[in-house]
């Protein structure tokens, strides 16, 4: 049975993000099996990265909102193993492209991110930010996925 995560409450579940830097929606649509996910983002004031000069969001944010549906994705697995929201890090983004400069004010941002490589722990994914049928931008996203973030950072 495939859940649905139609509220940012129950998205919210689904990954470590929380208070003003959770930043999706919903969840659209996702397969464990083809490793991919598309999330939305209603664009909206309140939004940690809303500009009043610019009416809206930064295209660049685009990122973080496919870094944070990576992360619900790995959320989503890990429910089926029983399992807590894992942390992640975004390692680096390449291939970086926004058509549009801003997400403007009462649009919802659809992202649609797909895992291409993975080496372990390791990960690539291909990402797509959409304003309705129109691509506004895209990314390549290399991730680690880590057990524990304090030790991974050298914290313990």
């Amino acid at each position: 049975m495939i859940e649905e995560f139609k509220t940012k409450e129950l998205v919210s579940e689904l990954v470590p993000h929380k208070g003003k830097m959770f930043l999706l929606d919903r969840v659209q649509s996702y397969s464990i099996e083809n490793v991919c996910i598309t999330t939305e983002i209603d664009v909206t004031r309140n939004n940690l990265f809303y500009e009043e000069d610019l009416g809206g969001i930064p295209a660049w944010v685009a990122f973080e909102y496919m870094a944070q549906s990576i992360s619900a994705l790995s959320g989503i697995y890990g429910r089926t193993k029983g399992e807590k929201p894992k942390v992640g890090f975004i390692m680096s983004v390449s291939s970086f492209k926004a058509d549009i400069p801003v997400f403007k004010e009462g649009e919802t941002v659809i992202v649609s991110v797909h895992e291409t490589v993975r080496m372990d722990k390791a990960v690539t994914f291909d990402g797509v930010a959409k304003i309705g049928d129109k691509i506004a931008v895209t990314a390549t996203l290399n991730t680690v996925e880590v057990d524990d973030p304090k030790a991974a950072l050298g914290m313990n």
